[in-house]
C-alpha cells in the first residue's frame, strides 16, 4: 500500500498560533476564522469567477466560486469551501508571506493553471498545506483508530469524505478511493 509522508510545519504553526491567540476547540479546524481573524484575509463569494477560488494578495482577499455552493450542498458550512479556503491560505503563507510568489498577483486554481505545461509545484504545496491544516496527521490517526470509517472521520473534521479518504490513504490506513 502507498504511504506518503506529508510534513507541513507551516500549517501546524498557523493552527497553533490561532489556538494560542483565540482559544477554542481544535477540531474542526476554524479555517474561516484563521483566514479572517488571524491572517486578516477577507473571504467573499462571487458568481463571476471560473475556478473554485482565488487569492488576491494585494487586496488580502480570498474569493470563492458562489456557483459551487449551489451544486455542492454538503453544508453548512460547505465543506468544499473549507478546503478551498485552506488551499488559498496555503498560497498566502507559503508563497506570499515567504516571498516565493514571483509577484503578488492573483493565485487562480483553474484547469489551465494546473495543466502539464504549468508549474504545478505551487498548487501541490498549497494542497498539502490545506490537508495538513484541516486534517492534522496525529488527529486523523487518532480518529481513524477510534472510528475506522471515512464518513465518520470526515464529519469530525468537517471535510468532504473524498478529502478524508485521500488523507487516510496517504497514511496507509485505507485503500485509495475508487472513481
Amino acid at each position: 500500500m502507498f504511504v506518503a509522508t506529508y510534513e507541513e510545519p507551516r500549517a501546524h504553526a498557523v493552527r497553533e498560533r490561532y489556538l494560542e491567540t483565540f482559544g477554542g476547540e481544535g477540531l474542526p479546524v476554524p479555517v474561516e476564522a484563521i483566514a479572517e481573524d488571524l491572517l486578516g484575509l477577507r473571504i467573499e463569494r462571487s458568481w463571476e469567477i471560473d475556478c473554485s477560488g482565488m487569492l488576491l494578495p494585494a487586496e488580502r482577499r480570498i474569493v470563492l466560486n458562489a456557483a459551487e455552493a449551489a451544486i455542492g450542498r454538503d453544508t453548512p458550512p460547505l465543506r468544499r469551501f473549507r478546503f478551498t479556503i485552506a488551499h488559498e491560505i496555503g498560497h498566502w503563507v507559503c508563497h506570499c508571506l515567504e516571498g516565493r510568489a514571483p509577484v503578488q498577483e492573483a493565485a487562480y486554481c483553474r484547469p489551465v493553471d494546473l495543466s502539464e505545461a504549468a508549474d504545478r509545484a505551487l498548487e501541490r504545496e498549497a494542497n498539502v498545506f490545506a490537508a495538513e491544516l484541516l486534517m492534522p496527521e496525529p488527529a486523523v490517526r487518532e480518529a481513524w483508530e477510534e472510528l475506522g470509517d471515512v464518513a465518520a472521520c470526515a464529519r469530525r473534521f468537517d471535510v468532504s469524505p473524498t478529502a478524508m479518504h485521500w488523507r487516510v490513504h496517504s497514511f496507509g490506513l485505507a485503500e485509495p478511493p475508487t472513481a
